[in-house]
């Protein structure tokens, strides 16, 4: 049992520590969050350091308190995250930026897993390090652009949306992953059990959205007491995350819900002004708390993963984001901008290694946290070198890519972009369907990974067939975009409208066909996971350079012009590294 001279020594040396470290991590353009992180390391029980025969064990061995205090700024990190996210700012930009988290998230947790298969990782601990791997940090990618001063160019707004929504993505396989911790012998009976749980989860939020929110925050809003007002907040917050925590929710979850319930309200702004303090304050000390667990000794077993992930991760953010992006019809300099900013990793992975590491069931813990952290560190320290030049690895890329690539690439941009980005053609007909289809078929792919033969088959099939009549409608839709678009300007010198759909549909469908055929064969054998990627790599430049001798004219005189959406003065394909900031 801790004394209450022990409390008082513990919780001082901690905010005085924590402060001297974040003062330094300021000073070094680093993140407050890495200088909690290390002196939470040096403070420890887990250090062992002989200093001229004298031998230093940590400043602090019983962490019980300090671990139910770190869970209160786990609890109140999370809600603020929730009060970020809000619905009206989204709507303006929801298109693209569901579709990049979406792909975000899929590619990132992918190569988390594929890295943990390669490591011989059990599920439970595979599922937690590739959320550390695939989780982009937010205040990250928002602080490395406001240094640069880049926080009012025009793509910001949708990596904003892109950041927040991919939040919510982690917060939804978090809340599963530890459904999957509370039954890990579950059969496919359990898992749908567990399932109908989470949806009645998320439906008495909806519930407490609808009815009870209004009535509260008509409450908060006659509480002229200050003193009066955090209290019911607090309360509202903690009685949450509890009654998460009684359905085998995180209680994160549930302060993330009803941060996200309260977003929309006008008390929002009374509540972040009130609370920052007391929510920074906790906040230092649950990553000091985080750091306390991480073993020095372990750095060496765990510093060759961190120098495998670190390449892969910029290589899939810095060029598969930036592809996406620019097929999504942002400019090149944009499509790099969304995809180096997006490279950083903090909070959200931190998170994920600090529950990982603690759950019944994990067996993982002691390499996560070290290499969660080395990992952070790492990442957190090349994003802004990377943010700082994306324009002349935009630029160089223009160059290295074959010309075939760049031009179908802007066909792709240009009838994409002009489909989903918010200034473009309004399709009414179908698009509502199409989305319903997506959603099935996302939801069909990620219950598969879960479920066994016969069951894993059925699904398939449903999936499959979901995935061709997605494309069908998404045939239709093209088919009238591409007919209202004009591309003699970015080099297609005669417009067959059947090679663009064709094109465009092929790239959408064989993603599609991909991604099932990958959680399908994953429980059989999943090398053949990285068989199908490469398959897929060399369909798609196939029908790219097939898209290009179909429409492009040799010698054509086509005008140069700025790149942008949907303006229809575009540069020519041999012009792609035009220097431009964002979408038109």
């Amino acid at each position: 049992m801790i004394t209450e001279s022990e409390l008082m020594f513990q919780l001082g040396a901690i905010m005085l520590l924590a402060f001297i470290a974040a003062s330094l991590a300021r000073r070094s353009s680093q993140s407050v969050m890495i200088g909690y992180i290390v002196i939470g390391v040096f403070i420890g029980p887990n250090i062992s350091v002989n200093l001229f025969g004298h031998e230093y064990n940590g400043l602090i061995q019983d962490m019980s308190l300090i671990q139910l205090l770190s869970s209160v700024g786990l609890v109140m990190l999370m809600f603020f995250v929730g009060l970020e996210f809000s619905f009206s700012k989204l709507k303006k930009v929801r298109t693209p930026a569901i579709i990049l988290a979406v792909i975000d998230t899929s590619v990132g947790l992918f190569v988390g897993f594929v890295f943990a298969s390669c490591l011989g990782w059990p599920l439970i601990d595979s599922l937690f390090l590739a959320g550390v791997i695939s989780m982009s940090s937010t205040s990250i990618a928002m602080k490395v652009l406001f240094d640069l001063k880049r926080i009012s160019s025009p793509e910001v707004e949708f990596l904003i949306g892109f950041v927040v929504v991919e939040t919510f993505i982690a917060m939804i396989i978090l809340s599963v992953a530890s459904g999957m911790i509370v039954q890990p012998d579950a059969d496919p009976v359990g898992y749908g059990q567990l399932i109908l749980g989470m949806v009645a989860f998320y439906a008495f939020f909806i519930w407490i959205a609808m009815w009870a929110v209004p009535r509260v925050v008509a409450l908060l809003s006659k509480i002229d007491n200050d003193e009066l007002f955090i209290l019911f907040v607090l309360g509202i917050v903690f009685l949450t995350s509890g009654l998460a925590s009684l359905m085998n929710v995180p209680p994160i979850i549930g302060a993330f819900f009803i941060g996200m319930i309260l977003a929309e309200t006008k008390v929002t702004s009374r509540i972040q002004l009130k609370l920052d303090s007391f929510k920074d304050a906790f906040v230092a000390i649950f990553f000091t708390a985080f750091g306390m667990l991480i073993d020095p000794a372990q750095f060496g077993n765990v510093i060759w993963m961190v120098l495998f992930a670190v390449p892969v991760v910029i290589l899939y953010e810095a060029f598969v984001m930036s592809s996406v992006s620019l097929f999504l019809g942002f400019a090149p300099k944009a499509s790099a901008t969304i995809g180096t900013s997006v490279c950083g990793r903090g909070v959200e992975s931190i998170l994920y290694a600090s529950v990982g590491s603690q759950v019944k069931g994990a067996t993982m813990g002691a390499q996560l946290t070290p290499f969660a952290g080395a990992f952070c560190f790492a990442m957190s320290a090349i994003t802004p070198t990377l943010v700082k030049h994306s324009a002349y690895l935009a630029n160089v890329a223009s160059r290295v890519i074959p010309r075939q690539i760049r031009f179908s690439g802007l066909v792709i941009s240009r009838t994409l972009g002009t489909a989903v980005m918010p200034v473009g053609i309004r399709i009414l007909k179908g698009t509502k369907s199409t989305g319903i289809l997506l959603a099935a078929f996302v939801f069909l792919c990620a219950t598969i990974i879960f479920v066994s033969y016969p069951v894993s088959m059925i699904l398939f099939a449903a999936a499959a067939g979901i995935a061709a009549a997605a494309v069908i409608l998404i045939r239709v839709e093209l088919r009238e975009i591409a007919g209202r678009i004009n591309y003699s300007n970015i080099g297609v010198g005669r417009k067959d409208t059947r090679a663009i759909v064709d094109l465009v549909s092929g790239i959408i469908l064989g993603a599609a066909f991909s991604v099932l055929l990958i959680v399908f064969t994953w429980g059989i054998q999943w090398e053949l996971s990285i068989v199908i990627t490469l398959s897929y790599c060399v369909y798609a430049l196939l029908l790219m350079t097939l898209a290009y001798r179909k429409l492009y004219v040799e010698g054509a005189d086509f005008p140069r012009a700025i790149y942008g959406l949907p303006s229809p003065e575009v540069a020519s394909v041999d012009d792609l590294s035009t220097d431009v900031s964002g979408p038109a």
